[in-house]
C-alpha cells in the first residue's frame, strides 16, 4: 500500500501577487500566447519562491495553440 504524501498548505500571508509574464511582451518567453489585444493584465497569487508566472488564460492558449 502506498504511503500518503503530506501536503504543505500555504497561508495567505505567505503568498505574493505577480503579474502574468506576458504583461511585457519584449521580455516574455511566451509572448506568442499573449492576448491579441495587447499585453496580459492578469495577476496570480503565488508562493514566495516563485519569480515568474503565466496566468491561466495564457497557459490555456499555449495548450490549445490559439
Amino acid at each position: 500500500m502506498r504511503k500518503s504524501k503530506s501536503v504543505k498548505r500555504t497561508k495567505p500571508s505567505e503568498l505574493k501577487k505577480l503579474m502574468c509574464q506576458n504583461n511585457n511582451l519584449e521580455t516574455s518567453k511566451w509572448a506568442k500566447y499573449a492576448p491579441i489585444e495587447g499585453p496580459c493584465t492578469e495577476f496570480v497569487m503565488v508562493g514566495q519562491e516563485v519569480d515568474r508566472v503565466l496566468c491561466y488564460r495564457c497557459t490555456s492558449r499555449s495548450a490549445t495553440g490559439k
